[in-house]
């Protein structure tokens, strides 16, 4: 009885991470290929990190390790992206249909714009 106890708690406790993580996965869930292009740039910078150029200084001129500074900074766009995604959309706000109260409304007059002038 104690294994299938410990069965149920495992399934339960696997059921319970799947939900977290699904839950999780939804705050980036706009664009899923926004956390893919985070991944493939982390990728880029530990390959650039790990690239070899000997006998030569700067490495590369110097030209990876501005790579590598470009690539941090795109992501902390994507993180931007994503955190932007986030957010719920704005509401507007109501519009009164009152003359001269602004807004878009359906009637014809100019709201007093043409005062003084001649016809």
């Amino acid at each position: 009885m104690t294994g299938v106890r410990r069965n149920g708690l495992m399934a339960g406790l696997a059921a319970l991470g799947l939900a977290g993580a699904f839950y999780a996965g939804i705050a980036y869930a706009a664009d899923p290929n926004l956390e893919q292009a985070d991944g493939s740039v982390e990728k880029a910078i530990a390959l650039l990190e790990q690239a070899q150029n000997p006998g030569q200084n700067p490495p590369f001129g110097g030209h990876r390790t501005k790579a590598i500074m470009f690539l941090k900074q795109a992501r902390k766009e994507i993180e931007k992206a994503q955190k932007f995604a986030d957010k719920p959309p704005p509401t507007k706000p109501d519009k009164p249909n009152h003359p001269g109260g602004g807004g878009n409304h359906d009637h014809d007059h100019d709201h007093g714009k043409d005062k003084g002038k001649k016809k």
